[in-house]
């Protein structure tokens, strides 16, 4: 069985080693503003011209019908609409540099599926990332190996070829682009290894409408203090709230899962990765 998530993965790198899925018609969404009642005016006449005065109407930025100011000879009576607008308070996270992470971090993509295993390194440097995936071949015995550096420094993606020392360049976050993630705390807790990880759940929606159930393990301990949030390829999410994902799942509405957790973490120094003094742009 193919998994979905992994699907989205090879073909984003232009591998065409899996099936690919037929695309569903986008979903539009509409916002409508709110609409203004217009403003009505008391006619005056000579007779009446002493004893009663146009009836000034003025508006509110949060009502749908004007309020109005009268005035008369014992006098002036305003009427106001008064709004109240309550903002829920929301935690901001905060990068926490004392849990400061640089380094490899070794994952396994698995499914539903006990024969499909395949694997992700991730390279953690400061302000960017250098992803090596490797992809399993026609045969037992062939592996692919696909080598991507994002680098949030000037929004760039590069795909690097290692046998023939080039690399392409195009605009980071193309890939996948309207893929959006609604993920949420839900106030349990997991481990990943031997740390203690917070949970996330939500969904995944992509840019062709497919929803995908979703959850991700953030490390309590390994915080990526460079950027905030960052999703590979927009399908994969590498940080989350400054904090390092350890763990990450999808269920497809076919009930099809697809696994992505971390087994081996290796801190150190990762200037040398994306060193590419050696290499030609193309």
């Amino acid at each position: 069985m193919k998994r979905i998530l992994f699907l989205l993965l090879v073909c984003s790198i232009n591998v065409s080693l899996h099936a690919q899925k037929k695309s569903k018609g986008k979903q539009v969404d509409t916002n409508y503003d709110s609409l203004a009642t217009a403003p009505v005016t008391k006619k005056t006449s000579k007779k009446d011209d002493k004893k009663d005065k146009q009836v000034n109407t003025n508006y509110d930025s949060l009502a749908t019908a004007p309020v109005t100011k009268k005035t008369s000879k014992k006098g002036k009576k305003d009427t106001k609409l008064t709004s109240v607008n309550y903002t829920p308070e929301i935690e901001i996270p905060v990068a926490d540099s004392s849990k400061k992470f640089t380094g490899i971090i070794k994952y396994r993509i698995t499914s539903d599926d006990p024969a499909d295993q395949d694997s992700v390194f991730i390279v953690f440097g400061e302000n960017q990332f250098r992803v090596t995936m490797f992809i399993p071949g026609y045969r037992a015995d062939q592996i692919f190996e696909k080598n991507m550096i994002a680098n949030l420094n000037d929004s760039t993606f590069l795909e690097l070829d290692t046998k023939k020392m080039t690399y392409k360049t195009e605009k980071l976050g193309a890939r996948n682009a309207g893929t959006e993630f609604s993920l949420v705390p839900d106030k349990k807790t997991g481990k990943v290894m031997t740390f203690t990880c917070d949970e996330y759940k939500g969904e995944m929606t992509t840019k062709e409408g497919e929803v995908y159930e979703a959850a991700c393990l953030i490390s309590t301990q390994h915080s990526y203090i460079y950027n905030m949030d960052y999703n590979f390829l927009n399908i994969q999410p590498l940080v989350l709230g400054y904090k390092i994902v350890l763990g990450f799942r999808t269920k497809s509405a076919e009930n099809e899962n697809t696994y992505i957790m971390a087994y081996k973490i290796e801190p150190g120094n990762t200037a040398s990765w994306f060193d590419l003094s050696g290499y030609k742009a193309l």
